[in-house]
């Protein structure tokens, strides 16, 4: 959702701005170069963070993806940014470390980063038709348009895997069952595609680096929101927080919705950085402040606030966004 309510809607190579009040295509979007973006050769899509330094316009990225649905398919390692609302639309390119991905999903992290993990090299959604999975996390800095990899993992996550935010700021990792019936790991044949990887049980944890080491430590707890129900364009007052490292010299506010992942696709995910206002002293490790929420479309439902003081976010805390 755009932040006049509208929709972005991104298909193969195509995207578009779509009315949903009035069932209208308002703009029609350049092709996104590269290879097929969507099933079966799905790649992952985010829309990056809306700051009021952005003015909250839309930006949305998109990499990977393939050439065919086969099980020896070519993957891209390529990715897109658009800006959807802008007088000219226009992809800007950028290539993913490591070679091509698909089955991708790109998460956004609390300081503003992008992770995109999961997927494989060789083939395309489906049951025994994926290969080389992809086995590194990569980081993404919208702001240097420049990647790292960070961190790598021992176990494939293909078809119907997923990465998801959880509200200690780490994120979950689980999933992937690229076959038709479950296969146990003692079940898996090596050189057959159809039992080449088991169904998977196990779930992992995927730490940022702004948990890591004894960042953990002063990360900021105790955090109370007096007002739960967020409205654009309203002051939730007042949002209270311990501050174990002393005064904080830079604070956010992040309204942060995970989005809706099903088969390895992503889709949906908000971060929104919120105007916050007033920020005192209440006594010892305690603050309190204002926090100013958009005057933009967001949709209704469950979100989560993050605090994050000098780059380490507290617990994110779940509250309801309406839209009167």
């Amino acid at each position: 959702m755009l932040k006049d309510g509208t929709l972005f809607v991104f298909t193969s190579t195509a995207s578009q701005i779509f009315d949903v009040d009035h069932n209208t295509v308002l703009q029609e979007m350049p092709r996104l170069p590269g290879m097929y973006r969507t099933y079966p050769n799905t790649g992952g899509s985010v829309m990056l963070p809306l700051t009021k330094q952005n003015n909250y316009e839309a930006e949305v990225m998109i990499c990977g993806g393939g050439e065919a649905d086969s099980m020896t398919s070519l993957t891209d390692d390529s990715c897109g940014r658009l800006k959807p609302m802008s007088p000219k639309p226009q992809w800007e390119m950028t290539n993913m470390p490591g070679g091509g991905r698909t089955m991708v999903e790109g998460i956004l992290l609390l300081d503003g980063t992008v992770l995109w993990m999961n997927g494989a090299r060789v083939g395309c959604q489906g049951f025994g038709t994926a290969s080389v999975p992809a086995l590194d996390a990569l980081i993404y800095d919208p702001w240097t348009d420049s990647w790292s990899t960070a961190g790598s993992s021992e176990i494939a996550r293909m078809y119907h895997s997923v990465a998801l935010m959880l509200l200690d700021g780490t994120i979950l990792v689980a999933g992937s069952n690229p076959n038709e019936m479950p296969v146990l790991e003692e079940d898996v044949v090596r050189g057959d595609p159809v039992r080449a990887f088991p169904t998977e049980f196990r779930v992992e944890r995927y730490i940022p680096s702004y948990l890591l080491g004894d960042k953990v430590e002063t990360r900021p707890a105790y955090i109370d929101i007096n007002n739960k129900v967020f409205v654009p364009g309203q002051t939730i007052s007042p949002v209270r927080f311990e501050a174990p490292a002393g005064k904080p010299k830079k604070v956010k506010v992040l309204l942060y919705h995970g989005g809706f992942v099903t088969h390895g696709l992503h889709m949906g995910q908000v971060m929104v950085e919120m105007e916050h206002l007033d920020l005192k002293h209440v006594r010892g490790l305690q603050y309190e402040m204002n926090v100013k929420v958009p005057e933009i479309k967001l949709a209704p439902g469950p979100y989560v606030v993050y605090v994050v003081i000098d780059g380490v976010p507290g617990v994110g805390q779940f509250v309801s966004v309406r839209t009167a």
